[in-house]
């Protein structure tokens, strides 16, 4: 495998094991019943995502680059998406929390429903609002999770 193949797939491997252990992390702390901020593994997950993008820009693929039979995009970012889907990805640590699944699977499966027209205008109107807002909010529903108020 020629130095360019062997280097996207490495940080695109990279790129996936960071995002399978920032959402071990987050699935951990939610099984917990605690409210996910940002940590190291959501720096490092940042970190990889922008390595496996400068790396995809500096190669200059060309038009029908393939790697395992799939012809890369001239998109960077669609680019990393296709690598990130084509390697295997090893999470080391093992079973996050075991004592915890049943509460980690119960949090996929109501992550994995699809959301109400309500929550659908929610997003529309959180979407229109400009970074800084978000952000703002974001933080204010964190907060508004860790430090319930008394009713």
């Amino acid at each position: 495998m020629d130095p360019i193949r062997s280097m996207l797939l490495a940080l695109a491997t990279r790129a996936e094991e960071a995002w399978l252990r920032w959402h071990a992390g987050r699935a951990a702390v939610r099984a917990r019943d605690q409210v996910p901020g940002r940590t190291e593994a959501f720096a490092h997950h940042v970190q990889a995502n922008l390595c496996l993008l400068a790396a995809i820009s500096a190669a200059d693929l060309p038009t029908g680059f393939k790697i395992y039979d799939v012809s890369l995009s001239k998109d960077p970012h669609t680019a990393a998406r296709q690598l990130r889907k084509i390697v295997v990805a090893y999470y080391p640590s093992g079973p996050i929390e075991t004592e915890q699944e049943a509460a980690r699977l119960a949090y996929k499966a109501a992550y994995a429903e699809s959301i109400t027209d309500q929550e659908q205008r929610y997003v529309d109107l959180f979407a229109a609002l400009p970074a800084a807002r978000r952000d703002k909010i974001i933080e204010l529903v964190e907060d508004r999770a860790r430090y319930p108020r008394e009713r």
